[in-house]
């Protein structure tokens, strides 16, 4: 019972949580702009920054994205914890704020050491995703939160569609640091969105004394949660594999170097565009069917979109098959993150989404690594295939989580 008196009391029913949303959904979007305009050319700069061959320019990329992961899985359910005892609004200015900052110092950067360096330092301190999910879901009610958080899917896919596209035609027309540049300023417009007119009515626990240990082992306790964590950290080791291996695997379908960070930005953006229509259309539905059926459904679509890539010989081919991927997709992020909420009472949400974070960010430094060593020892398709596969398994494993004891995750006991 003290338990629930020092509870934050977040929730809010009234309309002010509808405005959070709308703030949100275009923070959320301008840091998924500004994030994702580097990935088109991120190849091809470590290239210009001195490294001679392809394969070396895929494997910088890989210790630059295993690097951030796993700092950012170090200090993500730290943040998470933070969050629960001092507000989530202020972790997502610290996100946005410390984002715009690394980005404009890519700007600058002279040598690949400084990329892996800023890399590190983003790991550390950003993680604008998860800090914007745990606002949201800290105030929208239960009976909204599966469209709710399907909107912020939405608002990070469209988001990492414009930036791509954007990133990759300015990176072919002005070179790769006037995009960094305009990536800081985006993350900033960002945060000041943030400042005057996202609503939280966070009430502090009556002890802020921080337990994050305890919180975190209470909630590793929780039936599922474990399987959930898992299962993000294998999503999204499957989403950023393609990140060394797509810009050279465009490069080689297209034959025209000189275009290739565009048709890249075009390709990504696509993918985005088309997860991001996806995502609340499933999170809807999602929240009148059931999350996990909407999770087995996407991973299977996206698996059998995933293998026939591998076997593409020409670019717009690959972009159908790409484009195909996207839609199926949108579903993914929504539910476990949906599934994720609805298992935790209101008050532990921060450190919650901290430590389905701190997993995310290992499958995000391991993907692009993993990736990028396929492709070096046996050629650019092979991950293609591998990805498929390993997303059909992935789907069948929640298939048997569903259908045992355990029945997916099970719902919080609050009072929310």
């Amino acid at each position: 019972m003290e338990d629930e008196k020092n509870a934050p009391q977040e929730v809010d029913n009234h309309s002010s949580w509808r405005i959070t949303l709308t703030v949100m959904f275009i923070a959320q979007f301008l840091s998924g702009m500004g994030f994702s305009f580097i990935f088109p050319f991120l190849p091809f700069y470590f290239r210009h920054l001195g490294v001679k061959t392809e394969s070396g320019a895929m494997m910088w990329i890989g210790w630059s994205s295993l690097v951030f992961g796993i700092t950012m899985a170090v200090s993500a359910p730290i943040w998470g914890v933070f969050a629960d005892r001092y507000g989530r609004k202020i972790m997502v200015l610290r996100s946005m704020f410390a984002g715009s900052i690394i980005l404009g110092l890519m700007g600058v950067a002279t040598n690949p050491w400084h990329l892996m360096f800023l890399r590190f330092f983003q790991g550390m301190t950003t993680g604008t995703v998860s800090a914007s999910i745990t606002l949201v879901s800290s105030v929208t009610p239960s009976a909204n939160l599966g469209f709710s958080l399907g909107l912020m899917q939405t608002a990070v896919l469209l988001g990492s569609s414009a930036g791509p596209l954007m990133g990759g035609v300015l990176a072919d027309n002005l070179g790769f640091r006037i995009p960094c540049g305009l990536a800081a300023i985006m993350l900033f417009i960002g945060a000041i969105v943030v400042i005057f007119w996202a609503i939280e009515r966070f009430v502090p626990p009556r002890n802020n004394k921080i337990e994050g240990f305890k919180t975190m082992v209470g909630i590793l306790k929780t039936p599922g949660f474990l399987v959930i964590m898992a299962i993000f950290f294998l999503v999204y080791m499957l989403n950023t594999m393609f990140i060394p291996i797509l810009p050279f695997y465009i490069e080689k379908l297209s034959g025209d170097p000189s275009k290739s960070a565009t048709l890249t930005g075009i390709f990504v953006g696509a993918f985005g565009l088309l997860s991001g229509i996806s995502a609340p259309l499933f999170g809807k539905l999602g929240d009148r069917i059931g999350h996990i059926k909407i999770l087995i459904t996407s991973l299977v679509l996206a698996g059998l979109f995933s293998i026939p890539q591998a076997m593409a010989h020409s670019v717009w081919v690959l972009f159908i098959e790409r484009c195909l991927m996207g839609l199926a997709a949108g579903g993914i992020i929504p539910s476990v993150n949906t599934l994720v909420s609805n298992s935790i009472s209101r008050d532990k949400v921060g450190s919650a989404f901290g430590l389905t974070a701190s997993v995310t960010c290992l499958g995000i430094g391991a993907g692009p690594l993993i990736g990028s060593t396929l492709a070096s020892l046996f050629g650019l398709r092979l991950p293609f295939v591998i990805m498929g596969i390993l997303a059909l398994l992935i789907s069948l494993s929640v298939y048997k989580m569903a259908h045992h004891h355990t029945h997916g995750i099970a719902p919080a006991q609050n009072n929310n």
